[in-house]
């Protein structure tokens, strides 16, 4: 076996352990009495949006792997539909918008009602969430400006 195989399958295998142990420390925050009671009846940290939301990046990391293991193979044999392609293109560009606004939102909220006495909350996968909301952050601000810019670009670039 190649050694960057064996080191992609290790990485993947360590990835998902931290995924893993982010969704259980979401699932034991359900339940964690300091956490709960300092969460605002307004904004409160949707702990299940950021459990599915671990459960996809479980699932992508799936698919990454036994793409990594079949990358010989030819999965896909080209787009016959290129209409259908740019819909698809379209609909997952706006779903991971939504997705990716909404997980930095309840990052932020994670943040922010997270206190500093409270022993469930001060976990090392606290900072894993945070990572995640910083760079959906930055994912969330990189879509919106391409929609803003492609926008102006068909706006002002009329025939």
């Amino acid at each position: 076996m190649n050694l960057k195989y064996i080191t992609q399958i290790t990485l993947s295998l360590f990835s998902f352990y931290i995924l893993h142990s982010t969704y259980n420390y979401l699932d034991q925050l359900k339940t964690c009495a300091c956490f709960v009671e300092n969460q605002h009846p307004k904004y409160k940290v949707n702990i299940e949006f950021l459990k599915l939301y671990q459960i996809l990046e479980i699932f992508a990391l799936f698919i990454f792997v036994v793409m990594l293991t079949m990358y010989k193979h030819q999965l896909f044999g080209g787009a016959k539909n290129k209409a259908a392609l740019k819909f698809f293109l379209l609909i997952s560009t706006v779903l991971l918008l939504f997705v990716t606004g909404y997980v930095s939102a309840y990052s932020i909220l994670l943040f922010l009602t997270s206190k500093e006495d409270c022993l469930c909350v001060n976990q090392w996968q606290k900072y894993i969430i945070y990572i995640q909301g910083t760079f959906n952050t930055i994912y969330f601000l990189r879509i919106a400006y391409m929609f803003v810019f492609l926008f102006l670009l068909f706006a002002f670039n009329k025939k």
